[in-house]
């Protein structure tokens, strides 16, 4: 995760690509050709790389990225976009989101449309000397949207597609082939060294004719070797020639790779073997040691030198600390094992413990993320817990693709209580990240869900919470009509807490239709029962949404009795964020009744808190208002000073607000 400044801006710059190949196969033609096109090309830099699976496009594109650093000062920006996977795709919107963020927008100000994200995304990359590398593409639909609008910016796209159309976009294209015979030798004898190839070079020839000029089977081949030090080459040559010469197969190219995956699988240790399966069931684009181990019902310890083994064979990659992925072609290699040398209920029972173990990551991050709510999933592994908050997030952020994986998984299996369960436990990290669509996705299947599982209650918070999402997007006939089913469901169980949040939720609905007093109703009655049930943190909540809306109403006086008492008690409940948004609600009252110096004190107060919160959107909700004021009362330098800096946080996150602040 790219560390960040108080204000919200990146400390560094996103540096997102994976290490560059160790080995990289002589190029020369293609490096050329990409300088080539770098040199010429006027404004954006747009190449798209296609070619066979396994032939070595990414690496081109690394390789070449990682040399040409130093032009990319403001960084470099990565997705795997999924197109060879089994699974659908990456979402383009999705991806957009994770740029954004790692760009420095807050979140919650990230806006809800594709076409939306995308113009947000433009703007955030305007001025920058930034590359995008998006690797394996599926179309041009999903490409289009995530292209960059500063002339200074490099987009180098990799695809099994030659994806044509993207030429109205500018784009130049790079066809990789598979090496030539001359190729392929000098790539596997700087794999399996010199002296072992120079040994037999028969053999070596008849092993690189095999491997059909693909770097990654080479890569895989001279892995092999390695790991057996006094095999023949000629024995190696030999039994891929068994294997493709078989009566039952066609000994052609396309199952050259076959062959060498299933002589290297074949070599593996049973433990090793029965690892890689597990891997085949794994339902997300990357695993961990600790997942892969629990799955298995071992120690992670026990697994560690089967997954070098597996390493030094090439059938996994270390990505980063403790996360392993596998190239696409070994992905769809282990799956289609899996399928056909594991029982359908030994495949279930995997990816039931995958699920199971993502769970309980999910629910200890979400309790440092979001420590004050009570929750009705409890964890029954209590694997190890998350150092705080920042550790919670960034976890979470950066497994979110495998997170929504295993909650499709679970799903489509109908594992209601895992569905609920995650569900329930993405709040605290919804609340800080506000993808709206997605979410919603998954809390309706979370309503259904706690529905058969007949839990009432559950299904009453989730509904709750949906109902958050749909007003949030202005549906807030969706929103009432679901907090109307929660309020019932509270009442029907005699539970307290759940009538409460619904009256509240229904006040939020009520608000955002124009009745005004209708929503003070509704407040008032959360506000009354969470008082009755000792729920401090909810009546605090309720009491600052009622003040907005007096504000609203223009009713002064009473609107400062209910900030005044919210900001007291988030000030003893130790909640930063919602003291300070009370704190501001109160100021705009006093510079309104001509109170500019207390309304100037006491966002200058509360800015120095928020700047401490790693929260660009509040930073600069409150310099905009603070600046704001300090115009109004003539105080026109320190004001000017705190709109640009308002202005700058707001542009930096793609915030429309940015042109609302003039400038």
């Amino acid at each position: 995760m790219t560390g960040k400044a108080g204000h919200g801006v990146p400390a560094e710059r996103p540096w997102q690509i994976p290490a560059a190949p160790a080995v990289f196969e002589a190029r020369e033609h293609s490096t050329a050709e990409l300088d080539l096109l770098w040199r010429e090309s006027a404004g954006r830099h747009l190449v798209v790389v296609s070619g066979v699976g396994g032939v070595g496009k990414t690496s081109l594109a690394l390789d070449w990225l990682y040399g040409k650093a130093d032009e990319f000062p403001q960084g470099i920006l990565y997705s795997d976009l999924g197109g060879s996977r089994e699974q659908p795709p990456e979402d383009p919107g999705e991806v957009l989101h994770g740029f954004l963020t790692a760009l420095g927008t807050s979140p919650t100000e990230i806006p809800l449309s594709l076409d939306q994200r995308a113009a947000a995304f433009r703007t955030a990359t305007a001025s920058r000397r930034i590359a995008v590398l998006l690797d394996d593409a599926a179309s041009v639909a999903q490409v289009r949207p995530l292209l960059p609008a500063g002339q200074a910016a490099v987009v180098v796209v990799t695809s099994r597609w030659r994806l044509t159309d993207l030429a109205i976009d500018g784009a130049q294209f790079v066809d990789l082939s598979p090496l030539t015979e001359s190729q392929a030798r000098e790539l596997f004898e700087r794999y399996a060294g010199s002296e072992r190839v120079r040994s037999d070079p028969s053999a070596a020839r008849e092993i690189a004719a095999f491997c059909g000029g693909l770097p990654l089977a080479l890569s895989v081949v001279a892995a092999r070797l390695r790991t057996r030090p006094r095999r023949s080459l000629a024995r190696e040559a030999a039994a891929y020639g068994r294997w493709t010469s078989s009566a039952e197969r066609a000994a052609d190219k396309a199952l050259s790779l076959n062959a060498i995956f299933e002589v290297v699988y074949s070599g593996l240790s049973a433990s090793a073997a029965h690892v890689y399966l597990a891997c085949g069931v794994h339902p997300g684009p990357f695993f961990s040691t600790e997942a892969l181990a629990a799955a298995l019902g071992r120690q992670a310890n026990a697994v560690d030198d089967d997954i070098d083994e597996l390493i030094e064979a090439n059938l996994l990659s270390e990505t980063g600390e403790d996360r392993l992925t596998q190239h696409m072609v070994l992905r769809s290699d282990a799956r289609t094992r899996a399928a056909n040398s594991l029982s359908a209920d030994e495949r279930e029972r995997l990816a039931h413990s995958f699920a199971q173990w993502y769970l309980d990551r999910v629910l200890a991050a979400d309790e440092v993320i979001h420590p004050h709510r009570a929750r009705y999933a409890a964890r029954e592994t209590r694997s190890k817990d998350f150092a705080g908050r920042a550790d919670g997030l960034a976890w979470w952020r950066d497994h979110l693709p495998v997170i929504r994986a295993v909650f499709t998984l679970a799903a489509e299996h109908e594992w209601d209580d895992i569905v609920w369960r995650l569900c329930e436990a993405s709040w605290g990290f919804f609340l800080h990240h506000r993808d709206y669509l997605s979410w919603i996705s998954a809390f309706e299947r979370g309503v259904l869900a706690a529905t058969r599982v007949g839990l009432p209650l559950v299904q009453a918070r989730l509904r709750s919470q949906l109902a958050f999402a749909y007003a949030k997007l202005g549906w807030y006939d969706k929103a009432a009509e679901e907090n109307v089913v929660a309020l019932r469901l509270g009442q029907r169980e005699n539970d307290g807490p759940t009538q409460a949040t619904a009256l509240s939720q229904l006040g939020r609905s009520a608000r955002g239709q124009g009745d005004l007093e209708g929503a003070l109703d509704f407040y008032r009655q959360a506000a009354d029962l969470q008082e009755q049930l000792g729920i401090p943190r909810g009546v605090a909540l309720c009491r600052r949404r009622q003040g907005e809306v007096l504000a609203k109403l223009n009713r002064y006086s009473e609107a400062m009795i209910e900030l005044t008492a919210s900001a007291t008690m988030m000030a003893e409940l130790g909640d930063a964020a919602q003291h300070a948004r009370s704190v501001m609600a109160l100021a705009k009252i006093h510079a309104a009744e001509g109170r500019a110096k207390d309304a100037i004190a006491r966002l200058t107060d509360s800015l120095r808190t928020v700047r401490t919160l790693d929260s660009p959107y509040y930073t600069a909700e409150i310099l905009a208002a603070l600046g704001q004021i300090e115009l109004e009362s003539g105080r026109e330098e320190e004001g000017a000073g705190h709109l640009a800096e308002a202005r700058t946080l707001y542009a930096e996150m793609g915030d429309p607000r940015a042109a609302e602040l003039g400038g």
